[in-house]
């Protein structure tokens, strides 16, 4: 590696706090309510998502928590950013995009299949639906151990120009071939959602004799994946533009770019056994610390003699 270069392209260059404090809170706020939206399935009983959903969450929750990984460092104007961990956040940031956007892909292609399945009464492979929950993990193995072999290229890896995280040069293959497969998933998302729709008003009359089912096709979470599509195709738009037009260093392009899995979190995180599930523990603790306190009550009136 031929050197790591502190504040961008000059050495020492001005460090703004205020950015850099709102940009570290969006990515942890993120982390927080994916982590939150992730949890019920995962530990209650009640609240069923398919391995797909999981996978899909999961990578979404991974890639704001990256950009953390420098907090503490990104204050100092001077010095060049811990080199082991500035080469990981450049590696798993190049590799983030491409991974999430393919866990969505999967995500709909299951469900898609789902929807198959129900109609014309067909089996689905569970090795596909095996490799579908994979593929996302070797797209994101592939993509980072790529960005860190091109890292010894050029000059390495630097802060970028707000000191928020650390990339490559910003013009490399890494950031094409990242810019490349988030752009093919989200445009293979696209078509399998329009291909859905047009299905299911095609055969609206035989979906709603069906019952519901585990393969049943949820209008409610198509809607969602349709409305957080369209928000990570429009991010992806504003990436197309701003690489070539310098806008990648920009302290109002990087909050933005953590703010889509914040509102994934919102989109996916809102469901309503999701919501309720914290509702319940919240009502079920209530219920306990009154029944705690008119305990001690009690206590305290049989030591006076009042019972």
């Amino acid at each position: 590696m031929s050197g790591i270069i502190s504040g961008g392209d000059e050495l020492g260059s001005i460090v703004y706090p205020i950015p850099i404090v709102v940009f570290d809170s969006v990515a942890a706020t993120a982390t927080i309510l994916l982590a939150l939206t992730l949890a019920p399935p995962v530990l209650s009983s009640k609240v069923h998502r398919s391995k797909l959903w999981l996978s899909m969450i999961a990578t979404m929750m991974i890639f704001p928590l990256f950009y953390l990984l420098n907090v503490g460092s990104q204050f100092h104007n001077e010095d060049a950013p811990p080199i082991g961990l500035c080469i990981l956040q450049a590696g798993f940031i190049y590799a983030g995009p491409p991974a999430a956007t393919t866990a969505v892909l999967c995500f709909i292609t299951d469900m898609t299949l789902g929807l198959r399945s129900m109609l014309f009464n067909t089996k689905r492979s569970s090795f596909f639906i095996s490799f579908l929950i994979v593929l996302p993990s070797i797209i994101f193995a592939c993509v980072f151990f790529e960005a860190i072999a091109l890292v010894n290229r050029d000059r390495g890896v630097h802060f970028d120009a707000t000191h928020m995280f650390c990339e490559s040069d910003n013009t490399g293959p890494q950031v094409k071939i990242s810019a490349l497969l988030t752009v093919i998933s989200l445009a293979l998302t696209l078509c399998m959602e329009v291909w859905t729709v047009v299905t299911l008003y095609r055969n609206w009359s035989a979906v709603r004799t069906f019952r519901r089912t585990k393969t049943d096709v949820q209008l409610g979470v198509m809607i969602r994946l349709g409305i957080f599509t369209v928000i990570a195709g429009f991010a992806a738009v504003l990436g197309a533009v701003a690489l070539p037009n310098n806008l990648h260093g920009q302290s109002s392009w990087n909050i933005f770019l953590v703010t889509v899995p914040l509102l994934a979190a919102l989109v996916f995180g809102t469901r309503r056994d999701i919501m309720s599930t914290y509702a319940c523990r919240r009502s079920r603790k209530s219920e306990f610390e009154t029944t705690q306190s008119d305990i001690k009550v009690v206590e305290i009136y049989v030591q006076h003699g009042a019972v």
